[in-house]
């Protein structure tokens, strides 16, 4: 761990009040329960950046499940609990809090559901999809805001660079396609070199994953600022052409998706819409089928 370095005045800085104030009372019962809690994921690489984010993701080595039941009952919140993952989340008014337990994850087989043991902090890091959403910001008393980086995430952040962390990263896990593309193009980054010939590698096992959860990777590319970006990078890579051999992402959808934000009407269906307009109604049938489309969307689809 090469990156010793603490965010306490940055969490103070860039968090609201009430949220850090949220995470002490999670970092109070899970010091109770003799538990590290440690802030992971997407909000740590955020803080580092400067970007907002407001999602918050713990993770504990032990019962993270427990720790969340204690919380939601502490704070009236909606608990939901995954117990084939050891995961649970609380919805609050304004926030949603995320529990894991420290894990390792095994696959039968590319796209499968993974099988889930109890593991280290270490090596629940190492399972995660990027470098950069590997670090850990450590919420005990005595060592809050302790930034653990184990894996160089650091570094990469500095050099703006999308790694995996292990070279069956995306046969696992080939929805981790997309992602790399998604964090490429919104922070700027570049895929690294070894990652981008992994990447193509794999790109044709985004057959093994299903179509819902290949679905959930569309719609949040089309939640992005300028989604066009990484819809034709995709289309570059070849994971376009895996929803549908029919899709292309050039010239003329950047300027519809350009005219579309310019008329103030825009939502990630228009530009869904916007995405499949070209294609024939079989074809059309086809990747709502496959892709499991809500019958809204489907209508708005055909329209």
């Amino acid at each position: 761990m090469k990156n010793k370095k603490n965010l306490s005045r940055l969490i103070e800085r860039n968090l609201p009040k009430a949220l850090v104030a949220l995470m002490q009372k999670v970092a109070t019962r899970a010091a109770r329960r003799n538990q590290e809690l440690y802030l992971v994921g997407g909000v740590v690489r955020d803080l580092l950046l400067g970007l907002p984010n407001l999602d918050l993701d713990f993770v504990v080595e032990g019962d993270a499940i427990g720790l969340a039941k204690e919380f939601a009952e502490a704070v009236d919140g909606k608990l939901t609990i995954h117990p084939m993952f050891n995961t649970a989340t609380v919805k609050l008014d304004k926030w949603k809090v995320d529990f894991a337990m420290a894990r390792t994850e095994t696959y039968a087989k590319p796209g499968a559901l993974p099988t889930v043991k109890p593991g280290t902090l270490k090596t629940d890091l190492f399972r995660r999809d990027f470098t950069i959403n590997a670090m850990v910001i450590n919420l005990g008393k005595a060592k809050y805001g302790e930034l653990i980086d184990m894996y160089d995430g650091l570094d990469d952040l500095k050099n703006k660079l999308i790694r995996v962390l292990h070279e069956r990263s995306f046969t696992d896990d080939a929805t981790r396609i997309w992602r790399a593309i998604r964090y490429e193009q919104r922070l700027g980054f570049r895929i690294e070199p070894n990652t981008l010939k992994i990447l193509k590698r794999d790109v044709a096992l985004l057959k093994t994953v299903g179509g819902y959860r290949l679905r959930r990777e569309l719609e949040l590319v089309l939640k992005e600022k300028e989604p066009e970006k990484a819809l034709r990078r995709a289309d570059k890579l070849g994971a376009l052409k895996e929803l549908h051999p029919a899709l292309k992402a050039g010239k003329w959808l950047e300027r519809k998706f350009q005219e579309a934000r310019e008329s103030g009407k825009i939502t990630p269906d228009t530009y869904l819409g916007l995405l499949t307009c070209r294609l024939n109604e079989d074809e059309i049938t086809q990747i709502t089928k496959y892709l499991r489309f809500s019958k809204e969307q489907v209508r708005r689809i055909s329209e």
